[in-house]
């Protein structure tokens, strides 16, 4: 069964929201990445809009599979909300790691308005049955198809505090 309209509403909000707050966090673009490591907000910008696109990717390749029975391992919710929390650091894969590919806030805002848009537009008319396709999360466990999407928002929002953080010094919980 195709998503149901309240499923389509509630990705679309989560991601517009999340678009929203990752463009107003990236008014400090330019400023130098904290020392320790941590990323600068255009590599956080770049690492998500790499792993948007990675995850579109997947759910709409036979990596999603259809005949796969296995539950899945969290709830809606509970998801969600492992997922936004920044209580622990997750090392990101390498695909996923920034290679510094947008130096200029303008460039990666383009790309990623474009990216953001096809996602959009996949979420409003796909007829695919998200929910009954399967595929596992490596660290979160099986996930079906319409969860890959949500994890997209609150993998967005953990990164949006963190951006924040970056910028403010004020850690979120």
């Amino acid at each position: 069964m195709a998503l149901t309209e309240q499923e389509r509403n509630t990705l679309l909000r989560e991601l517009r929201e999340q678009e929203a707050a990752l463009r107003q966090a990236c008014q400090a673009w330019n400023e130098p990445a904290p020392p320790g490591g941590a990323w600068s907000v255009a590599a956080i910008a770049e690492h998500l809009h790499r792993t948007d696109a990675m995850v579109l990717q997947l759910i709409q390749s036979p990596a999603l599979r259809q005949d796969d029975l296995t539950p899945v391992a969290l709830t809606d919710e509970q998801l969600f909300r492992r997922v936004a929390r920044r209580g622990r650091a997750v090392e990101a894969p390498e695909r996923l790691r920034p290679t510094g590919r947008w130096p200029v806030e303008a460039d990666f805002h383009r790309a990623d308005a474009a990216q953001r848009q096809a996602l959009y537009a996949w979420i409003e008319q796909t007829p695919l049955p998200l929910r009954e396709g399967r595929c596992a999360h490596p660290f979160l466990g099986m996930l079906d198809g319409y969860q890959w999407l949500l994890f997209l928002a609150a993998h967005g929002r953990r990164h949006i505090a963190q951006l924040l953080e970056t910028t403010t010094g004020q850690r979120e919980e």
